[in-house]
């Protein structure tokens, strides 16, 4: 039986069992499955590659890859928001790097220079009409409550319609008015599905997490919400103060100041978003065993703009605590799922989500051509 057979009988009994278990250990572990989970999940997934707080203005511009494709999101002078493949039509070398804001972007190889919309206004030496219409690759991409969604597959269906029931829920929050105030890029060894799941449930805190998290969002007021196609999602009760504030300032009744939404934007995009901040990742593989992930911490602004530089140190500090408590672990996990003998025991009920994810990517390696 082949991993992909054996995906396919996972999924099945994860539909039909009461209590599943976890994906079989060679789906974390198998170089085949994740050159296929490359090319099926992550390049023709909804990939977040940014924050609206980060493209405010006229050429504000961020960069990231998905996989092996580097991607150049950008506010134009028009103020629309675009995204490009960040190649050079001309010899395919890479545009731009980092973030910060730009009138114009120039490759670096033989200077050829493009606008904000993407279209090129500058080749030297080269004859005007041969390059007329030549413009970076445009990709489809979306901004869904302040995220910056980005997909490769220019046939991909809407994202915000497989996201519609998720919306309802959090659109009171704003998200979209939070503003980036920290950001970074980790890599830890251990495949990308570890920590995606990591995230997807709550059950870790009160063991993993005991002195940090598990104090702010105990995890026994876990509550686990409907998902849908494109997203998993549960929420736990927080006991901050400044979160049930600016809950109450944003006009949620009394009974939703507490609620701390944890969410999954499949396939791989995890989310911790409370009244006042949110901290969340965006998680590529780069080996079977290796991950990368950029993660972001907002805060909400006062009326001003202003944020207090208290909370961005707390709120890094808290970070970097529960991070580093995760990775601890989830490393050791890595090496466990190299052995092959676990993942075999039931789930809890507050590890649900993680079915859902599992079903998902199920869904997306299976059925296979016989050459893969």
């Amino acid at each position: 039986m082949t991993i992909y057979d054996r995906l396919a009988a996972w999924s099945e009994q994860a539909r039909t069992e009461a209590a599943p278990t976890s994906l079989p250990p060679e789906a974390y572990t198998d170089h085949n499955l994740a050159e296929l989970e490359r090319e099926r999940v992550m390049r023709r997934g909804w990939i977040n590659v940014a924050h609206i707080s980060q493209l405010a203005a006229p050429g504000d511009y961020v960069t990231f890859e998905i996989v092996d494709h580097p991607v150049l999101a950008v506010h134009g002078v028009d103020g629309v928001l675009r995204a490009f493949s960040n190649v050079c039509p001309h010899r395919s070398a890479i545009i731009a790097d980092g973030c910060g804001n730009r009138t114009v972007f120039r490759c670096p190889y033989h200077a050829w220079t493009y606008d904000l919309s993407g279209k090129l206004i500058g080749a030297p030496h080269m004859d005007k009409d041969a390059v007329r219409d030549i413009r970076l690759k445009e990709l489809k991409f979306e901004v869904w409550q302040g995220l910056v969604i980005v997909n490769l597959d220019v046939t991909a269906a809407p994202l915000a319609s497989d996201l519609a029931f998720l919306e309802e829920r959090i659109a009171p929050l704003h998200f979209e008015r939070q503003k980036v105030v920290r950001s970074g890029v980790m890599e830890i060894a251990c495949n990308w599905k570890v920590l995606v799941e990591n995230f997807c449930e709550s059950y870790h805190l009160f063991c993993v997490h005991v002195d940090t998290l598990e104090k702010s969002t105990p995890s026994i007021t876990n509550e686990m919400l409907p998902g849908g196609p494109g997203f998993n999602h549960h929420m736990a009760r927080t006991n901050s103060e400044p979160s049930h504030r600016w809950a109450e300032r944003l006009g949620l009744p009394q009974e939703r100041w507490d609620e701390a939404h944890l969410i999954c934007i499949y396939p791989a995009t995890v989310i911790n978003l409370k009244g006042n901040n949110a901290i969340w990742l965006s998680i590529q593989p780069v080996s079977p065993g290796t991950l990368r992930a950029h993660w972001w911490y907002t805060l909400m602004p006062e009326d001003d703009g202003s944020v207090s530089e208290d909370d961005i140190a707390l709120g890094e500090n808290t970070i970097k605590t529960f991070m580093a408590e995760d990775e601890a672990v989830i490393a050791t996990v890595q090496k466990g799922l190299a052995a092959g003998t676990g993942n075999r025991a039931p789930l809890h009920h507050w590890e649900s989500t993680n079915v859902k994810f599992g079903q998902y990517l199920a869904d997306r390696l299976s059925p296979v051509d016989p050459v893969a």
